[in-house]
């Protein structure tokens, strides 16, 4: 059985230095001197010559959660998003007290682009968009800089899978996913990323339940990462580079296969994308559930991601449906949740295994 996913997390004896000097300093929680250290690298490689004002967080989805209740949207309003994403998009948005509306994504990229959440806002008022770097690829956060100054409505990048990926903007709010399955994992962990320091110091105080000053303004949760997790991140820094440059060249490998399938066609992504997960879109097979058992009976697990549509979840019942053309039919996501289907992809493949998938899937695709 070939895995389907493996997570690429430090050794013991990588780990271990940082161990020690959470036993050294005895602070195990609370913005202790990792956490600091973790945030400080953090945003000098995401600026690059420069920090950014950042903040970690528990994880991927109260990075979410905490970055739009510092928006200080009120109750029951609405958040534009696409319906094909991971739930935790949908989840922290309700969770929150708004209200998703879901709309469709660019037939070649599989986003909610600026373009279509143009064409929605001529239709339908929203109080704030939650775009999504679905499966890695990152959003062109300068288009959406610009949407964001034109309108007036905020903008929340839900860049899970896109740390690496997804360039840092002007007016966006970014949140990344450290979960031990994203390429830059530490088992549990996220991120927030904005220009605006008040912002982010907001969403820190709000990871610490709102206190400020010894009191509590607005209600937050306790969503801190703690030092452990930061030693990981700190462990996971060092290895980063060889982590890219190994998922890079798996990627390469699987297109060189892959291509040549003509019933596959592939996400549209910027040549430099990090990997997190793979995707395919599978054409001219109207039920994928033959095909998913016969690659699994040949020791190829699969996994059908973001299907069903959040609009198919019993929790988003009810939830609103706006295409770019006004209507209801979100004709894009519902043909990708009908043939979208992910092979395994993780930094411990193996060329062999690689020419493996894709020989098997080309061949049971050809029998259709």
């Amino acid at each position: 059985m070939i895995p389907l996913l493996i997570p690429d997390l430090p050794s013991t004896e990588q780990l271990l230095p940082w161990l020690q000097r959470i036993d050294t300093a005895r602070w195990y929680s609370n913005f202790g001197p990792l956490v600091q250290a973790f945030e400080s690298q953090m945003a000098l490689l995401l600026s690059h010559d420069q920090a950014i004002p950042l903040t970690t967080v528990s994880n991927g989805t109260t990075a979410i959660e905490l970055a739009l209740l510092a928006l200080d949207i009120p109750k029951d309003r609405y958040a534009l998003t696409p319906a094909l994403t991971f739930p935790a998009t949908g989840t922290a948005i309700k969770q929150v007290g708004l209200r998703p509306v879901f709309t469709d994504v660019d037939p070649q990229s599989w986003l909610l682009t600026p373009d279509i959440a143009r064409q929605v806002l001529k239709k339908r008022k929203v109080d704030v968009i939650v775009p999504v770097a679905s499966f890695g690829c990152p959003q062109p956060v300068a288009e959406w800089d610009q949407l964001s100054e034109e309108t007036g409505i905020p903008v929340l990048i839900d860049a899970a899978a896109a740390f690496g990926s997804q360039a840092v903007g002007q007016r966006c709010i970014i949140t990344f996913s450290f979960h031990a399955t994203k390429p830059f994992g530490i088992g549990e962990g996220g991120l927030v990323v904005a220009q605006s320091a008040e912002l982010i110091n907001k969403i820190r105080r709000l990871s610490n339940f709102g206190f400020e000053n010894g009191l509590i303004t607005q209600c937050g949760s306790n969503a801190k990462l703690s030092e452990y997790h930061a030693a990981v991140g700190l462990a996971q820094l060092a290895r980063w580079p060889q982590i890219v440059a190994r998922r890079q060249k798996i990627w390469h490998d699987y297109l060189q296969h892959l291509s040549v399938i003509e019933q596959v066609s592939l996400q549209r992504t910027p040549s430099n994308m990090i990997w997190a997960i793979l995707a395919v879109k599978v054409s001219d097979i109207s039920d994928l559930s033959a095909l998913t058992a016969t690659l699994l009976e040949h020791g190829i697990p699969t996994r059908r991601w973001y299907c069903p549509p959040l609009s198919a979840h019993p929790a988003f019942s009810g939830a609103e449906q706006i295409a770019p053309d006004g209507s209801t039919q979100l004709t894009v996501t519902e043909e990708l949740a009908r043939s979208l289907l992910g092979l395994p992809f993780h930094s411990f493949l193996e060329q062999e295994q690689i020419a493996e998938i894709c020989g098997c899937l080309r061949r049971t695709i050809c029998k259709k």
